[in-house]
């Protein structure tokens, strides 16, 4: 199956100060094990402080996740530097969804706190490509069939 592999532990991303906890931060929420290689995941992109993935639940085929290494809840507890250091992969990775999925724009957003609709709390930016200017974007109803993941995930990195 597929296995999520880090450069480093998460162990060592603490050492480094990198991943401190914030107050309330829960380590076992499922991006968090993800992260530390517990649960698999279809991986689009990895880098030494962040991970981008299939959303398992996608609004729409190439729904794209992009997690910070860095523990927080939400964007609002990511540092400067852990924040600028995930999103400076933003660029290419909405370009990777656009030409994978051939969608004319790509959604981006991240929910910070459960009024907003964030249901993991670890925090996550979205990427969905759109076909139309509906503004609607619920989870899809079943989890994501795998040999379309895969296929998906293979066509992402071509663009990457």
């Amino acid at each position: 199956g597929i296995k999520c592999t880090m450069t480093r532990t998460w162990g060592e991303y603490l050492a480094r100060g990198v991943a401190l906890a914030p107050a309330g931060y829960d380590k076992q929420n499922i991006f968090a094990k993800i992260l530390r290689g517990e649960i698999p995941s279809y991986k689009v992109l990895e880098t030494e402080d962040c991970l981008a993935i299939l959303d398992a639940f996608p609004a729409a085929r190439y729904h794209v996740l992009l997690l910070p290494k860095a523990a927080s809840v939400d964007a609002g507890d990511l540092s400067s530097d852990a924040a600028a250091s995930c999103l400076k992969e933003l660029p290419r990775l909405i370009r990777a969804v656009k030409l994978a999925s051939g969608a004319p724009s790509v959604k981006i957003f991240s929910n910070a706190g459960a009024e907003a609709g964030q249901v993991v709390f670890h925090t996550h930016f979205h990427l969905v490509p759109m076909f139309s200017s509906d503004a609607s974007l619920a989870s899809a109803g079943s989890m994501v069939d795998s040999a379309e993941a895969l296929e998906s995930v293979e066509n992402l990195k071509t663009f990457l």
